[in-house]
């Protein structure tokens, strides 16, 4: 799309530090990093989320995203990574081009992602997972 940015990158209309390339995927370094060496890894094919991948992109964004996980460990040694993308504006996306955080870590203490959710019933399970796993 034209008045992506993240379309405009992966073109090369829009200058990025990218770190990684392959046929699927763009990597590049966030510009408001939220962590040293923060790499976001775009799909070559627009898509505003997950849900909009054909499988085989999908396959090939993930090999992308460990390819820059390798790079990542072995350029800056973190100490752990966090990887995830934000899916919809509810959930923090601002950019409605599919794209996966890398974001290494340096001092332990990380909370990880499930820090970012208000929790559930564990009385819930059984109903959940049969609910979800019928879909």
């Amino acid at each position: 799309m034209a008045d992506c940015p993240f379309c405009q990158i992966v073109a090369g209309t829009l200058p990025a530090a990218v770190v990684h390339e392959s046929r699927g995927a763009v990597a590049f370094l966030d510009a408001f990093p939220a962590a040293r060496g923060h790499v976001l890894v775009v799909p070559r094919l627009h898509a505003p989320t997950l849900l909009d991948l054909d499988e085989d992109a999908i396959g090939e964004l993930f090999q992308a995203v460990c390819a820059v996980q390798r790079k990542i460990q072995k350029a800056l040694a973190p100490i752990g990574m966090n990887v995830g993308w934000n899916h919809g504006q509810p959930a923090g996306q601002h950019v409605f081009h599919l794209h996966v955080h890398v974001l290494p870590r340096f001092e332990p203490g990380g909370r990880g992602i499930q820090a970012l959710g208000t929790g559930g019933e564990r009385g819930e399970l059984a109903r959940l997972a049969g609910l979800i796993g019928s879909a």
